[in-house]
């Protein structure tokens, strides 16, 4: 990744006015640029431009072209100048940032504009933590000489806006709630929405994406929310959700990668959030910024786990409220614009309110009436999750009736009022959000200043509030504000005592401040306290005196303070909050003093680590325990100081106690140990109630604020309990940069103090000298009539301070109370506001104009001003202008005859006034001329034995003179009350010094002494100039010009660059030193009569292409020592042996059936490819071919230079591509000492000829995907269009339709001459009804560096040589010409093979077939044993194997975003080598057809649906039936009726054909959306069938029962009985050990099994859990079309009914009407349900008839036997008796009727 950040530019004759300026920069042809900003002096931009490099690391040659222009205007009149820097020093140092500042920008003929600009360069290589990180954070730009400002890691500074884009991929859902749901999934990102299709079923699948780019600042970008809600489309609006998962954008952008990818989010009902999960949502999520890698997706194994990969939100069980009280010392409004001059009137207060953010949600306070001190008592309230997803809250003070300005912004991180307890251990708990009460300062930009930083645009105190936070648990009640109550309000009062505080600072010096006529000085504020801009404070000793910036003789200004230092003293009142800064300060030391002895562990080795180890735990033990008894006895006022306290007491006792024992392990465990006790201290060592505003340092020039620096009150602050406890730098010497503009504006050397007054007696023992404290005032006068005065100042006052404002006479002046007078005023000569700029001045040139002028017609004569100045002020005579003492003169008076005057010097013009000046001067004499004049020069120097530069300052100051001054010394001069006054008088009190020369140098460079001058070598710069490309305009014969060191190489032109752009000679050499300036390379064209035309140039570091002499090791072009140098070429190869015989013993003998099971098994994807793949491999790069680090690029041959106009710009405002390429390459190697010895051999020999060559390429384009979304519906329609030159391949109506994930597999063949046409473009394009089509994204390919690089990389190599087949060689040349040719081109002995091919010489080495094939080869199709023992040597060569590489889209309307990838390679062939073999075939697969038939068997315990007259549950039974997007396939079986037990029969066949690709084990389902749609959307859905039981109703809806789901990818096994089938999934028997959990039961295909039958469960949802609803006996068969079509079967039991044969199922009676049999039904639907209770019934009627007929009978009995007892004797023992039993009988019938 390399980054940009433009911090400013410097345009000195800005009108401050127009459209705005802005900053365009290219890099690799891709252009950025910065935001328009007005028109300054000093525009700032503070603005990141980004190019993302991917794997293609940053090379030496690379430079980046920065432009100043004016936004809208046409070149060049809108430019401001333009340079090129070169990038060779982040190649060298990529931890170095490449700072440059005011660098000067240059006009199309390379003249300085007088503009300069200031920026950053950081370069991340690919792989290391940079590339993903955010760097550019908080740059100081470093001055040109030490000393430096420590540098800061690098981020975008605050306020800058980038280019990023959010992207949400819905994937598929998973259990989601509801029964007989069509989810649809709404995604809103920000105020943006999308929608999805409607899909059917509990696990629907999408796979969508939606895209939203922002231009916002990352600060407004990670606050954005993102909210998915999965609804029932079926279900009315308030019944529709189903779930909802909410997140910030910083969620995803704090993740690694900037990216969530394959989450399962947890689905939540925002209705009843503790209810659980509703479902999960299977998404992916990125965050894309301009110029970072889109991260790769991959999807992970075990993609149906959920819990592995789910992403749950934290519950929202808890209320934060924020209370905002009322603010403090809000600025005050600002006048508003007049349009006539006016009295300024009284400024008034703002009306105020405060604006607060948390996680997505925004509340505002009610505006209240303008007021010092608005109260607004009110709270807000907060949802919580925990642990919180958003870690700030963001506050700001708006001002105005509508709240639309922004006043100050804050910031509170939950990180810091918080505890989760993560640094804590042992259990002690973290601790709730809480803050305050007290007191939050705000910050933002000052209306009165200048831009003053880089990096803090919020730098100037506006205010401060009064917040109180606390958290309460529990689920929020839905309030979002309320009112504070009396109470609190008197509460919070007790926190607000206030003592008075005092603020000192002793300046000691001030360097590298800006120059200028200007006076400087520095103020120190704290709050309003000291602000010389609020009037609302009393005004205090804050500002420094005046003071003018005076030239160190060297680079920089410095302000000459020298003995007297000024001190600048603010008095204020605040919170005592002493308690909390001594408890920081000590911690802070505590871990200031802890990093410094981890970062020597760090370092130490050996014996040193042991005494580092015991020293560190030694000082750590000491430090906790001199910590321990100020924490103990702080008091605690607030919450949040309680919870600190019990945090910070708990760690620094744990940490104690682990020091005092040496780590057992030994002392390298120390190091981690140590550096989580840092991390730890680290947390807790903040304070946000600190209340204190910050200290704030202005820097100003005039009345302009121009540089500021910021001070935390704390690292100064003052303490009773000690030094420990006081601030870091409370009196002690520091060093402050001020930063503004985007640059350092001064370096001051200062000390400051802050405590309370009470305590201002330390004061004087931290200050070097006596403190003096004075009053001054000017007295001003004017000359009037020739005599000074105080008459005639015009409305000037008559006293004043420094800066002319008006002041108090000296008698009015009265010192303080309790304060007297040291003495009577005196008179002092200011003379350091008056310094001259000649200070420090080695050599000045001095110049005097000689004017002479006449009448019309006469003759030249003296003027009135005889001599003058530049601007035409009358000053002495050259003769009477002395030498000052010190000086002395080299060379006389001489006339000056350079620029527009004639031989004799003079200039002429003409004026209509005899004592006026003319407008203009010309060369050329003429008759209408009135004046003329002539600059006469001299240069004086000073005396080596003159005074030093300080002793000279005290002598011009006067400071050795301790009398008063005289009066008549002490005036100041000047021609107007707002110029620049001066020491002495001069004619009219007005001139301009003499043109003042830089500090000497010496022809251009510095003398460097002879011992300190470095020894130099001589060194060899080979130059290969190969050819220019991409020459434009009317360029006819080119010419290279190298200069370096000052050598000037220049080359042959090209005669006719429109037929070969090469050079006729391309080698060359130049002889330098070793320490040389970079190679500058111009392009000359040549024209008639001389003329040579700039047409690009650029510059090229030599010394990063150091090498070995061309007779030593490393690659090169030649045919020197070629035999050592196969060492190189070939590596072992017999180490490889058993890893190819290996390879070939897996190999199988089958050859593979195309080329897309060659493409899957590179991916790993063994189910989707086919057999015979194992050795025949192909090599899939995930980035471009260049990127690959092995092939360096593909310019290892030449490399590519751009070369850039120095001034030329495109029309429409947008920086120009470079005008061309320069083919080269640079290798420097040291040449001997002695001249005797010969040099070595050139490198640069037996080039390839430089003809151009014709062509046949063939593009093969496989696939794309990560496409962006550019139709309405989320989708495109993409094809491919390539273009060699003019020609253009790619027709429109071979677009793929409705997808963003295509699959082309097309070939396309162009012929083409390189390098002519070596630009290869692939574009895709989104196909619309109406032209022209939308670019999706374009990937360039240099055709040049493919067929020159020695990787051979125009054609891949495949693994195996085939004569035929899929797998044919597809090259020009077989393996065995193909390894001669190479041989050839790198120089080296052609190859020998023996006479059957089984062995070969190349070089010094001798391979045999068998090093790498252990017996015949397995493939069909095999070549002879030479060509492939060749191919083996070739593959040993480390060239470029057969691949597939993965290109970047980019989209010129998005710079930086990618837009894509696509997968293609490229064969180039050149004609003079003959014909290529057959192309590869990669026509996409197309789907099979199947045919799936399942046959509904049986139902056991389906839930019943109905109650029946006769209060039964039943249900009368049917199930439908379809495949997943196929619901117009949906098929139903005939009604079970009256099932009273939930079976049912049915013996029904569903037949459903489809489409499957197998190679991705998806169901091809085309179909158009609506009915108006052109094309078909084919989706891809995994192969489910869904099997729904309905229960019918005549007069209602039906009701729906339950629902199975089978992926026919993954089929859970049946079960082979209904009673053993059960919701769970199957598992294997559980193990007899305990530990041992039972594995699931491996899932099927159906595709491999074909068939299935068995009992699966349906279940359905009740009260939000899933339960068994019912059993289905289904047998499962899947045919291809042509079994179908063999073994013919129709639906339900329809003929053909066979395969198997359906009877008609046997359903019992009663499931019939009881209208057609009503007995059946009264038996089925009573005796079945009620036989126990019938018998029961029964049983008991029958022995209560038997009871009854006993007591009728008995009696009767009875009697009969009273009366006979002997009867029954009588009857037994009589012939008669057959009568009686008779009677009896009829007896007893008779009586059994009478009832």
């Amino acid at each position: 990744m390399l980054r940009l950040l433009v911090a400013s530019a410097h345009i000195p004759e800005a009108t401050g006015s127009g459209p705005g300026v802005h900053v365009s920069a290219r890099f690799r042809g891709v252009p950025r640029s910065t935001r328009v900003v007005p028109e300054e002096h000093s525009p700032t931009w503070n603005e990141t431009l980004a190019w993302p490099l991917g794997a293609r690391p940053l090379h030496p040659t690379a430079s980046l072209s920065l432009r100043l222009r004016h936004w809208g205007q046409p070149a060049p009149r809108g430019d401001l100048g333009a340079t090129t820097v070169s990038l060779d020093q982040l190649v060298a140092n990529p931890e170095l940032p490449l700072s440059l500042s005011q660098v000067p920008l240059l006009d199309p003929k390379g003249q300085p504009t007088g503009c300069t600009i200031t920026f950053c360069c950081s370069y991340a290589p690919h792989g290391k933590a940079g590339d993903a990180t955010v760097p550019m954070q908080r740059w100081v730009p470093p001055p040109t000489v030490p000393p430096m400002p420590p540098m800061h890691p690098n981020k975008p500074p605050a306020g800058s806006k980038e280019e990023f884009q959010v992207r949400v991929r819905v994937i598929e859902g998973h259990q989601l709630q509801g029964n007989d749901i069509k989810p649809v999934v709404t995604v809103f990102i920000g105020q943006h929405r999308f929608r999805t299709r409607i899909r059917v079923g509990n696990n629907p699948y999408y796979n969508e994406v939606f895209c939203q780019s922002f231009h916002w600042t990352l600060e407004q970008l990670v606050m954005e929310p993102i909210r998915i809600q999965v609804l029932d489309s079926q279900s009315i609006r308030s019944k529709a959700i189903i779930g909802v998962f909410q997140l910030d954008v910083g969620t995803i952008y704090h993740a690694p990668g900037h990216s969530l990818s394959w989450k399962w989010l947890s689905l939540q009902d925002p209705r009843r959030p503790d209810a659980g999960s509703c479902g999960y949502l299977r998404v992916s999520m990125a965050v894309l910024r301009a110029g970072e890698p889109v991260p790769e997706q991959e999807e992970p194994e075990g993609n149906k786990d959920v819990e592995a990969n789910l992403l749950q939100p934290p519950p929202c069980a808890a209320t934060l409220q924020l209370r905002i009280y009322h603010a403090e010392d809000l600025p005050l409004a600002e006048p508003a614009r007049q349009c006539l001059p006016s009295v300024r009137g009284k400024r008034s207060f703002v009306a105020a309110a405060v604006r607060a953010g948390f996680a997505g949600r925004t509340l505002c306070t009610r505006v209240m009436p303008p007021d010092p001190n608005p109260a607004w008592n009110e709270v807000f309230f907060f949802p919580l999750r925990l642990p919180p997803i958003c870690d700030e809250i963001q506050l700001a003070i708006l001002s105005g009736p509508r709240s639309s300005k922004v006043l100050g912004t804050a910031t509170l991180n939950l990180s810091h009022i918080s505890s989760a307890g993560a640094e804590l251990e042992e259990g002690t708990p973290g601790f709730l959000p809480c803050f305050g009460p007290s007191f939050l300062p705000f910050y933002g930009p000052r209306a009165d200043a200048a831009r003053t930083s880089s990096t803090d645009t919020n730098v100037a105190y506006r205010g401060r509030v009064l917040l109180e936070i606390s958290t309460h648990m529990g689920t929020p009640d839905g309030h979002q504000r309320g009112t504070i109550t009396p109470e609190d309000i008197i509460r919070v009062q007790s926190h607000l005592p206030r003592h008075r505080f005092g603020l000192c600072g002793v300046f000691y010096s001030a360097t590298m401040v800006p120059a200028g006529p200007e006076l400087l000085r520095f103020e120190l504020s704290l709050g309003n306290h000291g602000d010389t801009g609020d009037v609302t404070c009393k005004p205090a000793a804050s500002v420094t005196p005046h003071g003018c910036p005076v030239f160190d003789g060297n680079r920089y200004h410095y302000l000459p303070w020298y003995g007297d230092k000024p001190v600048a003293a603010v008095t204020s009142s605040w919170e005592d909050a002493a308690h909390r800064w001594d408890t920081l300060n000590l911690l802070r030391a505590v871990c200031q003093r802890l990093e410094k002895n981890v970062v020597e562990l760090r370092r130490a080795h050996g014996d040193t680590e042991g005494d580092i180890g015991r020293r560190l735990l030694r000082e750590l033990v000491q430090d906790c325990r001199r910590v321990l008894p100020c924490l103990e006895a702080q008091p605690t006022l607030t919450p949040l100081d309680t919870h600190l306290r019990a945090a910070r007491l708990h760690l620094l006792r744990r940490v104690a106690a682990a020091a005092a024992i040496p780590p057992r392990a030994g002392w390298a465990t120390l190091l981690p140990m140590a550096e989580a006790w840092l991390r730890s201290m680290g947390a807790l060592a903040v304070e946000p109630q600190a209340a204190v505003p910050d200290v704030l340092l202005w820097m100003l020039r005039g009345e302009r604020r121009v540089a500021c620096a910021r001070i935390p009150a704390p690292d100064i602050m003052f303490s009773r309990s000690g030094p420990g406890a006081c601030g870091r730098f409370c009196g002690r010497l520091q060093t402050l940069f001020l930063m503004g503009s985007g640059d350092i504006h001064a370096q001051l050397r200062l000390r400051l103090w802050l405590g309370p007054v009470a305590d201002s007696g330390a004061l004087p023992r931290l200050i070097e000298g006596s403190l003096r404290i004075y009053a001054e005032t000017y007295e001003n006068q004017t000359k009037l009539l020739g005599k000074w005065g105080p008459r005639g100042l015009l409305g000037s006052p008559g006293f004043s301070d420094g800066a002319g404002r008006a002041g108090l006479p000296r008698h009015r002046i009265r010192p303080p109370r309790g304060w007297r007078w040291d003495g009577p005023w005196t008179v002092e000569p200011q003379r350091r506001l008056l310094l001259d700029t000649e200070t420090n001045m080695g050599e000045v040139m001095e110049e005097v104009y000689e004017n002479e002028s006449r009448r019309p017609g006469g003759d030249w004569g003296p003027a009135i001003a005889a001599s003058t100045d530049a601007n035409g002020v009358e000053v002495p005579p050259k003769e009477e202008v002395l030498c000052p003492q010190g000086w002395h003169v080299s060379d006389g008076w001489r006339v000056d005859v350079t620029g527009a005057v004639d031989e004799a010097g003079w200039e002429y013009g003409a004026s209509m006034a005899p004592d006026s000046l003319p407008a203009a001067w010309h060369p050329t004499e003429k008759t209408y001329h009135t004046h003329r004049r002539r600059r006469w020069l001299r240069t004086r120097r000073r005396d080596p034995g003159a005074q030093r530069p300080d002793q000279d300052m005290a002598t011009f100051l006067q400071l050795h003179r301790t009398e008063s001054a005289a009066d008549s010394e002490a005036w100041e001069y000047g021609s107007f009350w707002s110029s620049r006054f001066h020491l002495r008088p001069r004619v009219g009190d007005d001139g301009a010094l003499a043109q003042v020369s830089s500090p000497p140098w010496r022809q251009g460079v510095f003398s460097v002494p002879m011992g300190v001058r470095p020894l130099l070598r001589p060194v060899a710069l080979e130059v290969l100039a190969w050819g220019l490309r991409g020459l434009r305009g009317s360029v006819r014969a080119p010419s290279l010009e190298v200069q370096c060191g000052g050598r000037v190489l220049r080359t042959p032109p090209i005669a006719d660059p429109a037929s070969n752009p090469n050079f006729p000679i391309n080698a060359f050499l130049l002889a330098l030193e070793e320490l040389m300036p970079p190679v500058r390379l111009r392009v000359l064209d040549m024209r008639d009569f001389g003329y040579r035309p700039e047409v690009g140039q650029t510059c090229v570091r030599a010394d990063l292409h150091r090498g070995h002499p061309p007779g030593g090791p490393g690659p090169r072009h030649g045919s020197a020592a070629p035999r050592g140098r196969i060492s190189w070429l070939l590596p072992g190869i017999t180490s490889k042996t058993k890893a190819a015989d290996k390879a070939e013993e897996e190999g199988e003998g089958e050859e593979e059936d195309d080329w897309w099971s060659k493409f899957y098994a590179a991916l790993g994807d063994k189910a989707k490819s086919r057999r015979g793949t194992s050795r025949d491999r192909l090599k899939i790069y995930s980035c471009e071919l260049e990127a690959v680090p092995e092939f360096e690029g593909l310019q290892d041959f030449c490399r590519s230079f751009p070369l850039f106009p120095p001034g030329a710009a495109a029309a429409g405002g947008e920086d120009p591509p470079p005008v061309a390429e320069f083919k080269g390459l640079f290798h420097m190697y040291p040449l001997p000492e002695d001249a005797a010895e010969p040099p070595p051999p050139r490198r640069f020999q037996d080039l390839p000829p430089s003809r151009p060559q014709r062509c046949l390429v063939r593009v093969y384009v496989v696939r794309a995907f990560d496409l962006p979304p550019r139709d309405r519906n989320g989708l495109c329609d993409p094809y491919v269009r390539v273009s060699l030159g003019a020609e253009t391949l790619g027709q429109r109506d071979q677009y793929v339709p409705n997808t963003l994930e295509p699959v082309f597999g097309r070939l396309f063949e162009v012929m083409g001459t390189i390098p002519l046409e070596k630009d290869l473009r692939v574009s895709l394009l989104d196909y619309d009804l109406v032209p022209p089509d939308q670019e999706i994204g374009t990937t360039t390919i240099d055709l040049e560096n493919r067929l020159l690089s020695r990787f051979r990389a125009h054609c891949g190599l495949p693994t195996l040589y085939c004569t035929a087949g899929p797998g044919c060689w597809r090259d020009q040349l077989p393996p065995s010409q193909t390894l001669e040719h190479f041989a050839r081109t790198q120089g080296l002995p052609a190859p020998e093979f023996n006479a059957d091919g089984t062995a070969v010489t190349f070089g010094d080495h001798s391979f045999l077939l068998s090093h790498f094939e252990s017996g015949p080869p397995q493939h069909q199709h095999a070549g002879a044993p030479r060509e492939r023992l060749a191919l083996h040597v070739l593959h040993a060569c480390h060239l470029v194997p057969e691949h597939l590489e993965t290109r970047t889209l980019y989209n010129s309307t998005q710079p930086g975003l990618e837009q894509g990838k696509v997968q293609m390679w490229v064969d180039v062939f050149p004609i003079n080598l003959g014909p290529p073999g057959p192309p590869v075939d990669i026509t996409p697969r197309k789907p099979q057809r199947y045919e799936l038939r399942c046959v509904v068997w049986n139902t056991r315990d389906v839930d019943p649906g109905d109650t029946n007259l006769l209060g039964q549950q039943m249900s009368d039974i049917y199930i439908t039936g379809w495949l997943d997007g196929l619901e117009e396939q949906r098929q139903r079986t005939d009604v079970h009726y009256r099932s009273l037990d939930g079976a049912g029969a049915f013996n029904w066949r569903f037949v459903f054909p489809f489409e499957y690709l197998g190679a991705e084990q998806l169901c091809v389902v085309p179909r158009k959306k609506h009915f108006w749609s052109l094309d078909e959307t084919v989706r891809k859905v995994p192969p489910k069938l869904i099997l729904q039981v309905w229960d019918n109703d005549k007069f209602s809806a039906d009701d729906f029962l339950g629902v199975l789901e089978l992926e026919l990818t993954r089929l859970p096994r049946p079960a082979l009985h209904a009673r053993t089938c059960t919701l769970e999934s199957p598992s294997t028997p559980r193990s007899r050990w305990p530990w041992r959990a039972p594995r699931p039961a491996p899932r099927v295909s159906l595709f491999r099994q074909r068939q299935a039958r068995g009992w699966w469960p349906c279940a359905a949802q009740r009260g939000g859990e899933r339960r068994l609803s019912g059993k289905l006996e289904l047998s499962l068969e899947l045919l291809t079309a042509k079994e179908a079509e063999e073994r013919p079967a129709g639906r339900a039991r329809e003929e053909p009914n066979m395969y198997p044969t359906l009877p008609p199922p046997v359903r019992p009676d009663w499931s019939f009407l009881w209208v057609q049999a009503p007995l059946r039904a009264l038996r089925h639907g009573l005796w079945r349900q009620h036989r126990g209770w019938i018998s029961l019934v029964l049983a008991l009627l029958l022995l209560i008839a038997l009871l009854l007929t006993f007591v009728y009978a008995a009696p009767g009995y009875l009697a009969m036997k009273l009366v006979n007892p002997f009867q029954g004797l009588h009857i037994r023992g009589g012939g008669g008796g057959s009568k009686h039993p008779a009677a009896g009988a009829e007896q007893h019938t008779g009586g059994a009727r009478k009832p």
